[in-house]
């Protein structure tokens, strides 16, 4: 990418993008949302000097992006339009959400690979990727591989990731192996530090780009909290059929309202890495300023690093022990163990 010009960060104000506008401060920068005023705010406390265009990502206005070398995503979007504007224009991209589809969808397209496309930024994808990327080449043999995450219920998680979750319990999705299936249905444990946790299937996108990776082998990606009588709750719940009433307006908002303020738990997430008895794992604090920092540290090793054009993963600009080296993620990583069942 040409340094020189123009970076536009949408969502660049919010919970992990702000971690990546602070990262690029002294680039030529675009923050881009539908609030002014948020932007507006966040750049005079933080002292930083960017332009701002007020703009609705699922209504771009293609003409904003005239000398616009790169394009960081930190919101939802409905289409592919944006990323396909990008690859025909030779403008980079990096896309920092979570939602399946989408990230399929990038996958799907026939670009023409005059940029670099860089997806999958975070904790799941993400950190979970390079944890599972790690584990193929320490186990070679292994080829049904569960992908573990426990996330603290007493973490004030963005109101996108919020939406993001709660949407994704009301939706069936495709697997490789297991084919159109409905999330929590299917059991599994993490075993980390002397200790147990329930996880169930959920829809996080690296099991499907780590199937497409790897052709010989099968990912599924499973969740649990940190209280094990909640997810036992959810678990039951969905059984029963009653995570179906998320679909009713009134009680979306209460199950909101609780997650936005929660009353127990800890703000711990866990990633583990699993087939058999062999195991890998990772964990830290705070998923919301973890992701935003990993996302920062691509944005910046993007911006300097020499990297093929076509479609990345985080892989191809930092590896996992880079990042647990690095005290500022405060991630303690556990590459060799065994666990009993």
């Amino acid at each position: 990418m040409n340094t020189k010009s123009k970076i536009m960060i949408i969502g660049g104000h919010g919970k992990v993008g702000q971690y990546i506008t602070r990262e690029l401060k002294d680039y030529n920068l675009m923050l881009v949302g539908r609030n002014k005023d948020k932007i507006q705010h966040f750049l005079k406390k933080e002292k930083i000097q960017a332009e701002i265009c007020s703009m609705d990502v699922h209504h771009i206005d293609f003409t904003k992006l005239d000398g616009v070398g790169w394009v960081i995503v930190c919101v939802d979007q409905e289409n592919t339009e944006l990323v396909e504007f990008c690859d025909i224009h030779g403008i980079d991209y990096m896309d920092v959400t979570a939602n399946s589809e989408y990230l399929e969808k990038i996958q799907q397209l026939k670009l023409r690979g005059t940029s670099k496309i860089l997806l999958g930024i975070g904790l799941a994808p993400g950190l979970t990727n390079l944890l599972a990327e790690k584990f193929v080449l320490m186990h070679p043999l292994a080829d049904e591989i569960n992908i573990e995450v426990i996330l603290g219920l007493g973490e004030k998680h963005g109101d996108a990731a919020i939406q993001w979750t709660l949407d994704n319990f009301l939706k069936s999705y495709s697997h490789k192996t297991l084919g159109y299936i409905r999330p929590f249905t299917q059991k599994s444990t993490i075993h980390m530090e002397q200790k147990s946790l329930k996880t169930y299937n959920f829809n996080f996108v690296d099991q499907h780009m780590l199937n497409l990776k790897y052709k010989d082998r099968t990912f599924t990606t499973y969740l649990g909290f940190d209280q094990s009588i909640v997810t036992d709750f959810i678990y039951r719940a969905n059984k029963l059929g009653l995570l179906g009433s998320l679909k009713y307006k009134p009680i979306y908002r209460m199950a909101e309202a609780i997650l936005k303020k929660p009353k127990l738990g800890t703000d711990i997430f866990m990633v583990a890495v699993q087939a058999g008895e062999k195991i890998i794992h990772a964990w830290g604090h705070d998923e919301g300023r973890f992701t935003g920092l990993i996302a920062a540290e691509a944005a910046k090793r993007m911006a300097t690093m020499d990297l093929r054009n076509g479609l990345l993963g985080i892989s191809d600009v930092i590896h996992v022990e880079e990042v647990a080296e690095n005290k500022l993620f405060g991630l303690t990583l556990t590459l060799t163990g065994r666990h009993s069942v």
